[in-house]
Order: C-alpha cells, then sequence, then structure tokens
C-alpha cells in the first residue's frame, strides 16, 4: 500500500495530468496522516491480528468518495479499475486485497467518532496559507447557513414495544422539517464561515433544519475563532442574523457589525441602512458561492448519512474539497498569466 511501490510509480506519468493527482501535489499528506494517528486500538495496544490499512490512504480514498459523489459500494469497485485512485490514495494492487466498502464506513465512523473534521480543515486550510494560495491571518469572516435534506425519507412510525407509544416522522432521528418560503424540508441547516478575501470555508457546523438561524450566530463565531485562532475584526451577514442580542455580542468581542439591517413594522429602513444592505449583500457572494459548489460539485444538496455528527462530518469533506478546488484554480490561473505558483 505504499506509494512508493513499483507498480504506483510506473502508473504515476499516466496520470499526471488529471485533476485528482493535481489535488494531490497541493498538500503535505504526510502532515494530515500525523493527525490521524491513533484510530485504530491497534495502534495502542500492539496487538496481533491483521494490518489495518493506512489511516491516510483511507481518509483520502474516503475524500475521494465524496469528490465524486460515490457510494461506499461504488467507492471499492472504482478503486480495483481507477490508476489515479490508487496513485492518489497510495494503495498498490500488486499487494493483494483493497478496502470494500464495509471497511470504508467504519473508517468513516471511527473519524466522525474521534472529532477530527474540523481538525483536519484547519490542518488543509494552514497548508493552503503557507503555500501562499490562501490569505494568512485574514481578517473578515462571512457567516450563512444552506438546508441540507436528509438522507431519510420521512414517515410516521409509532414504537408500541413499550408502556407509551412513541412516535418518530424519520430513520434520521436528529433530522427536523423546516419551512422556507413555501417550500417545506426535512433535514439540517448547514453554518460555515469563509474568509473575505478569497472566500475558502474557515468552519462548517450542522444543527437540525427547525433550529434558528439567529440564535446560532455567537456558538458558531466562537468555534470559528476556535479554528482559526484569531477574532475576525469585522462580520458579514445577512438580515436572517440581525437582533439585539447578536449586535451587542459583536460589541462585546470588538467585531465590527457587519449584519444587514430589517425594516419592522411601521418603521421602514432608514437610505443609509439600505445602500449598507446593498453593500453587505455585494460582498457577501463569497459564502454563498461555497454552498453552491459545496452542493453542485461535493454532493451536499443531501445528506448521506444519518445524524448530524455524520452530516457534520460530510459538510467538512465537501469543506475541504471546496478549498482544495479554489486553491487548484488559483494556481492554474497564475500560471496560466505568466506567473509562478507561491512558494
Amino acid at each position: 500500500m505504499t506509494s512508493e511501490s513499483f507498480c504506483l510509480l510506473g502508473a504515476r506519468p499516466l496520470i499526471e495530468d488529471t485533476p485528482t493527482y493535481k489535488l494531490h501535489q497541493l498538500i503535505d499528506w504526510q502532515a494530515i496522516g500525523a493527525q490521524l494517528k491513533g484510530l485504530y486500538r491497534r495502534e495502542l495496544t500492539r496487538g496481533g491480528g491483521p494490518e489495518p490499512y493506512a489511516p491516510l490512504a483511507m481518509f483520502k480514498l474516503m475524500l475521494l468518495g465524496q469528490w465524486h459523489g460515490l457510494s461506499d459500494a461504488e467507492l471499492e469497485r472504482a478503486l480495483k479499475v481507477r490508476i489515479d485512485f490508487m496513485v492518489f490514495c497510495g494503495f498498490d494492487p500488486s499487494a493483494g486485497e483493497m478496502p470494500d466498502a464495509s471497511t470504508i464506513c467504519r473508517f468513516r465512523n471511527r473519524l466522525v467518532q474521534a472529532k477530527l473534521d474540523q481538525r483536519l480543515l484547519g490542518c488543509i486550510n494552514r497548508q493552503l496559507e503557507a503555500i501562499g494560495v490562501k490569505v494568512q491571518g485574514s481578517t473578515g469572516a462571512i457567516v450563512d447557513a444552506t438546508i441540507i435534506e436528509s438522507a431519510a425519507r420521512p414517515r410516521v412510525t409509532i414504537d408500541v414495544s413499550e408502556e407509551e407509544p412513541h412516535m418518530t416522522t424519520s430513520a434520521d432521528a436528529d433530522a427536523r422539517w423546516v419551512k422556507k418560503g413555501k417550500q417545506s424540508y426535512h433535514g439540517y441547516r448547514g453554518y460555515a464561515t469563509t474568509d473575505t478575501e478569497d472566500g475558502y470555508v474557515q468552519h462548517v457546523e450542522v444543527h437540525p433544519a427547525n433550529e434558528a438561524e439567529v440564535n446560532k450566530l455567537p456558538a458558531v463565531i466562537e468555534a470559528h475563532i476556535a479554528a482559526t485562532g484569531a477574532t475576525p475584526d469585522g462580520l458579514l451577514a445577512d438580515k436572517g442574523y440581525a437582533s439585539a442580542a447578536n449586535r451587542q455580542y459583536l460589541r462585546e468581542r470588538g467585531i465590527t457589525d457587519f449584519i444587514q439591517h430589517k425594516a419592522t413594522r411601521g418603521h421602514p429602513l432608514d437610505p443609509v441602512f439600505k445602500a449598507l444592505n446593498r453593500l453587505i449583500g455585494g460582498l457577501r457572494f463569497k459564502v454563498e458561492q461555497s454552498f453552491g459548489t459545496m452542493k453542485r460539485r461535493f454532493h451536499l444538496d443531501r445528506a448521506r448519512y444519518f445524524g448530524r455528527a455524520k452530516v457534520q462530518a460530510q459538510m467538512c469533506w465537501a469543506a475541504i474539497g471546496f478549498n482544495l478546488l479554489k486553491a487548484h484554480r488559483k494556481l492554474m490561473r497564475l500560471q496560466a498569466h505568466g506567473g509562478s505558483a507561491p512558494a
């Protein structure tokens, strides 16, 4: 399973121009592998039994499944026939068996249980800063949320095995209903913060869809600060986050308030606030762009797993894919204009 095997070294020239291999070259994957140590009990006990697949290879394989919209079974089959998948992950077909769908599923569950999703997103972002494709120490943040529909079809079931009958509406116990406009959705709200310079995703988190956005702002910003190690100078958000409590929180935190203003009954907006709203709206496209790409390119429009923790991990893998894709495109633009890649 080593990427330095004779078989994989011979295959590498065949896939050097593929998007998969170019993404592979962006990152110091050994640094990512260091974050994955301790996932297997065998690493700690040094017990017997078969050697587990390398955690880094499994993580890269799981990312490929997310990026290409493949189920675990489809990913298992693709790994056996796609040379770019083999080289990217470091699985050598001459070494014997490759991971099957159940192995991929169990590894994903290990990542979720270890709560490594945010740590890995932060690690990759720091690498993108180090190579110069992401602005280091970005001073502004944009926050927003998007609906992620549940993987489960809503249906009502009644459990009469206990003294008190218990009613559930879905196999996904964490998903909830919410109405947006005239449309109802069953699932989650996925929150993201992006930087104001390049629009890279800095932090993500997921909550049931029926929990109001306006109440989540302080917790989301505190998590953003913990993830980035810096308090943003300013925060941009739409009028869905406008509340006296949120504005007070930003003042106490020393964060410039760029939340859009909203009119109230009998009190239309002052023209100054209307102009400010237009200005903020023109800057907020970066977070909306990230949602659009994560949904279209990385299949985040619908959850693939049950439960808030797994859906949050899915959103995090989509954010990693989005950031790597943005970094790759930025490098391609630099090269197309005769510039050199950042050091």
